[in-house]
């Protein structure tokens, strides 16, 4: 299993060297926030032996489950497309690419 707190920690690194290519883009500091919550989110999360941080369809699966919980609170559509988009950048950073499947 891929060491979630190490990748974020990598991620956090890397993140400033990257920037996004949109304009609008969020700040290093609120991407990496988004992404320390969905760490904490799976780490209460059952895989079964799969690997979201080095699995594509598990990854999918981890990224719809968050988009429900994000859901579950209400969470406006546009705080959740800006997260979905961060979550899209890690994953990138993990060589996984963008996630796929996701309800956006």
């Amino acid at each position: 299993m891929t060491s979630i707190p190490r990748s974020l920690t990598a991620f956090a690194a890397w993140l400033p060297h990257h920037p996004a290519a949109d304009e609008r883009a969020q700040s290093d500091v609120s991407v990496r926030n988004q992404i320390a919550r969905y760490c904490d989110f799976l780490g209460t999360q059952l895989f079964l032996g799969a690997d979201p941080l080095a699995d594509a369809a598990t990854r999918d699966r981890a990224v719809d489950a968050y988009q429900a919980y994000l859901e579950l609170f209400n969470t406006a559509a546009a705080p959740v497309s800006a997260i979905l988009q961060s979550l899209d950048r890690f994953y990138v950073f993990l060589r996984l690419g963008p996630v796929q499947g996701a309800k956006r």
